[in-house]
């Protein structure tokens, strides 16, 4: 009399098995993982990965403390973009354009230099600075060519998504907490290749905001100490 109902539910739990394992292999598809991290106490940092279901979708992500406020951080990221389009860097950006500008957004045009065999890669992105009621800023970056004017050539290969934000957080030590992400698809090229090109991307943009903390930190102290006095 048992038999035949544990006959089923051997059949039902077998069929359910390849399912269930799918489900598994997606939500950890989903997930991010650890990709490197530095734990030394005064550059500590961590860069995580993950490939976004349904999409040809690759989402890196960076995480570490920075001495500068949020509201200096999202300064300090728009000075960078100027410092850019006046050619700060034309080995690694042989064009790059403010195309327009206001308080809350930019929008740019940029070529990138690519490594031999590849093309150089174009792209149009629009950034967008949001504040929210506790102070942190987050900026936020996506592709936009419909905005641009500017039309496809052979020469160069269109990046049709580049997505990604960066999250200057208060923290309660004085610190902020850098958050950076990038989503992007790799277009064929090998992850053995895109993936340490990102990972190296993502530790210069925190390299930035690190870059002359400890006379920033000076500056901060030597200016109490005279207004106290």
């Amino acid at each position: 009399m048992h038999a035949i109902p544990l006959v089923l539910i051997a059949l039902i739990l077998h069929n359910c098995a390849p399912t269930r394992n799918q489900s598994i292999k997606e939500w950890e598809k989903q997930h991010w993982k650890m990709v490197k991290e530095e734990k030394e106490s005064e550059s500590n940092w961590t860069i995580k990965r993950r490939k976004i279901s349904n999409t040809e979708l690759w989402e890196y992500k960076i995480e570490g403390g920075i001495a500068l406020s949020p509201r200096e951080g999202a300064k300090r990221f728009r000075e960078e973009i100027h410092h850019l389009a006046k050619g700060s860097d034309p080995k690694k950006y042989p064009t790059y354009k403010i195309l327009d500008e206001s308080k809350d957004s930019l929008l740019t045009y940029l070529v990138h230099h690519e490594p031999f065999p590849f093309k150089n890669t174009e792209m149009c992105v629009q950034y967008v600075f949001h504040k929210d009621d506790h102070r942190n800023i987050t900026i936020e970056w996506k592709e936009s060519w419909g905005n641009s004017g500017i039309e496809p050539t052979k020469k160069l290969k269109r990046v049709d998504i580049f997505r990604g934000s960066v999250r200057f957080s208060s923290k309660t030590d004085n610190k902020t907490q850098f958050v950076q992400t990038v989503q992007f698809d790799p277009k064929g090229m090998p992850m053995w290749l895109a993936g340490p090109m990102v990972e190296k991307f993502l530790k210069m943009e925190l390299r930035k905001f690190r870059k002359d903390e400890s006379k920033d930190t000076m500056d901060k102290i030597v200016d109490a100490a005279q207004s106290s006095s």
